[in-house]
């Protein structure tokens, strides 16, 4: 899911919390690499530990998700960061 392109995020993914069973999880990664000219200005205004903690707080901003869970995927140093976050549908 590229959260960086959306320009109403929280819409979007209450409508993901709508479609998914209770108990259902949902797991968006993100990463580094975006096309600047196309990401909201939020995105581009946090670093990428930052990215994991945007989204784990348009979940809870949803209303329809238990507390996210944000885990570096990557070993720090190496390559590109990738982050996943994590939630179940209440």
């Amino acid at each position: 899911m590229s959260v960086d392109y959306l320009t109403r995020p929280i819409e979007v993914l209450a409508e993901v919390g709508r479609v998914l069973r209770p108990g259902g999880p949902v797991a968006i990664t993100c990463s580094n690499r975006c096309f600047p000219t196309k990401a909201v200005r939020g995105w581009l205004a946090t670093d990428d530990e930052r990215h994991g903690a945007l989204v784990a707080e348009l979940l809870r901003r949803t209303g329809r998700f238990t507390e996210p869970v944000v885990t570096l995927r990557t070993e720090p140093g190496v390559g590109d960061p990738l982050y996943a976050v994590v939630a179940t549908r209440r």
